[in-house]
């Protein structure tokens, strides 16, 4: 088994089950206990684990509400969101996902005529009412730690639009993949990016070098990434 394909197992595992030992992790993989901890090295250095002594436990676990994240490294969010903000132009129909990054580019949008935005954010859904911006929520499940719609009712939604830009952004990149740790929400953006002319990710550095265990996308189905 090569190493990416050992990590790639030992991160799935660890995932599915939260918290682990070293131990059954080696019994899982059948690798040694010294082999193990250092793939556990190498995933938390990438943000995707929380070692901890004789074990290590899931990112997901870890992710903070999404007020939390709305807060955290606000001056760069803003300049970001500014930056995508001029990517938008009258008379178009976009869709925003529910990330707290791209919600920064709400208020530059009041004004842009005849826009229509579509998102899966529950907050970002009122936030675009607010400042008077035409705004059609997908609907769908509703996860709590993010405030974004998910699921069939969501998918169906967005599967009867042609977006003329999509602008998202995601837990983690790298040099070859945008990559996110909720399954559901990963898929959501698949879907919306098949069907939008042209794609956008925003993202501050701290998520540069990073790998989660789902890929939205490669950098390279991008127009553009978006970064302070």
């Amino acid at each position: 088994m090569f190493k990416t394909e050992r990590r790639d197992e030992i991160l799935q595992f660890i995932n599915s089950k939260g918290k682990v030992s070293v131990e059954e992790i080696s019994e899982k993989i059948y690798a040694s206990p010294s082999t193990v901890r250092r793939d556990l090295e190498k995933l938390e250095a990438q943000g995707l684990i929380l070692r901890y002594h004789g074990g290590a436990e899931s990112a997901q676990t870890l992710r903070p509400p999404q007020i939390i994240r709305h807060q955290h490294n606000q001056k760069e969010k803003r300049l970001i969101a500014e930056r995508a903000a001029k990517l938008v132009f009258p008379e178009t129909v976009i869709f925003i996902d529910a990330s707290t990054t791209v919600q920064y580019m709400i208020p530059c949008l009041a004004g842009i005529k005849n826009l229509t935005v579509y998102t899966n954010g529950a907050d970002t859904a009122m936030r675009l009412a607010e400042h008077k911006i035409r705004v059609i929520c997908t609907g769908g499940e509703l996860k709590n730690e993010s405030m974004a719609y998910v699921g069939q009712g969501a998918i169906d939604s967005v599967r009867k639009v042609y977006f003329d830009a999509m602008f998202f952004s995601s837990a983690a990149f790298d040099e070859y993949s945008v990559s996110d740790w909720s399954e559901s929400e990963t898929e959501l953006r698949r879907i919306v990016a098949e069907q939008s002319a042209r794609r956008y990710f925003l993202a501050d550095l701290s998520k540069k070098g990073k790998r989660f265990p789902y890929i939205v996308c490669k950098l390279h189905e991008l127009d553009a990434v978006i970064c302070e």
